[in-house]
């Protein structure tokens, strides 16, 4: 009578321990959001944020004392919260925002958490180009500084091939609103020229649009 028991009491504690196991590894901490674009007020993003920017932004000593900079170090998600021309970044733990007057003037970050292999690379780049592109931003000078190309084989390659010399750069507008420059670079391992192990990076630096005429 007591084996049908014993069987019972394990199923039973195998069953927690597999409820308790799933419990622990599906937990994961709530990501911060930094909703923001250029011109917001300082008030404003605090307001729209998770993000604890009161205690992560450098605040002058003057008469009266104004942000100056807000610097992240923590995964957070930025959302460019333009009603018309905005975007959302994947997470990242880079970043820094200017501050002028009480609004945000600048904004520089990256859509990645750290550095990657090529083929993660492009992941990335494709769909930040994209919806960069949906959202109606375009291009300052198409002919010469066009959207990176990645759409082939043979454009991946020369791609690759030329981050290992120069940083591709490609300023993007919302004229006489918001400019935007896409920076993708080899950033480590480079000096190998092997495209196995060098690891690649993907900055974003957003600002007023001073291109525009």
């Amino acid at each position: 009578m007591r084996k049908p028991y014993k069987r019972k009491v394990i199923c039973w504690r195998r069953a927690v321990f597999f409820m308790l196991f799933i419990c622990l590894t599906s937990f994961h901490y709530p990501m911060d959001f930094l909703v923001i674009h250029i011109g917001k007020p300082y008030e404003s993003v605090v307001r729209d944020s998770t993000f604890p920017v009161l205690r992560k932004t450098a605040i002058y000593p003057s008469e009266p004392p104004h942000p100056s900079s807000t610097w992240i170090s923590t995964p957070v998600i930025f959302t460019f919260d333009d009603k018309q021309h905005g975007f959302t970044l994947p997470a990242t733990k880079f970043g820094a925002i200017g501050w002028s007057d009480f609004k945000a003037i600048t904004l520089t970050t990256s859509p990645m958490l750290e550095t990657l292999l090529f083929d993660q690379l492009i992941v990335v780049l494709d769909q930040l180009q994209n919806q960069l592109k949906n959202a109606g931003w375009i291009l300052w000078s198409a002919d010469r500084n066009p959207w990176v190309k990645t759409a082939t084989e043979a454009d991946k390659r020369a791609l690759q091939a030329e981050l290992f010399d120069h940083v591709m750069v490609t300023v993007l507008l919302v004229p006489h609103r918001y400019s935007l420059a896409l920076n993708v670079k080899c950033y480590a391992r480079c000096d190998e020229r092997d495209p196995k192990t060098a690891k690649y990076l993907i900055d974003v630096s957003v600002g007023a649009d001073y291109f525009s005429e």
